[in-house]
């Protein structure tokens, strides 16, 4: 009788075992779950690629396609555009790419808004899948961001280029409309020549102080607060293309908020 008891009693004794760790595996299964479905960092938005809390970032890239590229320029600005979109915009952060044509109000929105989302190459292979995010990144990022490579050059020079108006509409429906907390950059390739009715660079050296004082002055001034702005410019017309003309844009920036931090000649 006492052997029977003691068998008895070991076989309760690991029932109860059996049932704790049971009972356990359970509840950490289900934290797990829970960790997974409600504790874990949301997905990039599924049309902008951007991160679940908004961009780090933001760039953005206006192209002047009032007059076409020579056969020079139009290598330096396939390579200028490959390196910005594979290599210099950080994880993250928001491309906007806007165009500068001849009526501003055709052009006044972006022609694509997307983050870059990661290739993948720096992600671990037991916590992502790798060939996935580099999918999308060629897929959803990278080809919709090349296509636009033709539809920021220009056929034929145009009639006007409306470089104040747009340099405000970039501030509004890019930078503005975005308010993204983080680093802000414009990239500007244009001969930046501003011409119109209102005021050309073609007819006289243009002084900023006196250009700001006019009622177009006033009208198009720009507010760009806290942009570093990167200027390409599109060496077409050398004899207007001056340091004067440099220096405009220097106190244009500075009056707008933004600050001119590189400045490249696209010659050709």
């Amino acid at each position: 009788m006492a052997v029977r008891g003691r068998r008895a009693k070991g076989r309760q004794t690991q029932q109860i075992f059996i049932g704790v760790f049971c009972f356990a595996f359970f509840f950490a299964v289900v934290g797990a779950a829970g960790y997974y479905f409600f504790a874990r960092e949301p997905g990039p938005d599924k049309a902008t690629l951007c991160p679940a809390k908004g961009p780090k970032g933001h760039y953005v890239l206006l192209v002047d396609k009032t007059d076409p590229l020579s056969f020079t320029q139009k290598q330096a600005f396939s390579v200028l555009l490959n390196d910005l979109v594979r290599k210099r915009l950080p994880e993250g952060y928001l491309l906007s790419v806007f165009v500068l044509g001849e009526d501003f109000k055709a052009t006044a929105e972006p022609l694509v808004e997307l983050c870059n989302p990661g290739s993948g190459e720096n992600s671990s292979k037991w916590t992502s899948n790798v060939d996935w995010a580099r999918r999308d990144y060629e897929q959803k990022f990278i080809k919709p961001l090349m296509l636009q490579a033709e539809a920021l050059q220009g056929s034929k020079p145009a009639q006007a280029s409306p470089i104040f108006e747009m340099l405000q509409l970039v501030a509004i429906n890019g930078f503005r409309r975005q308010g993204v907390k983080g680093e802000r950059r414009l990239i500007l390739i244009s001969d930046m020549l501003h011409n119109n009715g209102s005021f050309s660079m073609y007819r006289a050296a243009p002084d900023y102080s006196s250009f700001a004082d006019t009622d177009y002055g006033r009208k198009t001034r720009a507010d760009l607060q806290g942009v570093e702005a990167e200027l390409y410019y599109l060496i077409n017309t050398p004899q207007f293309q001056t340091r004067r003309n440099q220096k405009f844009w220097e106190e244009y920036f500075d009056k707008s908020g933004a600050r001119l931090v590189e400045v490249f000649p696209l010659g050709g």
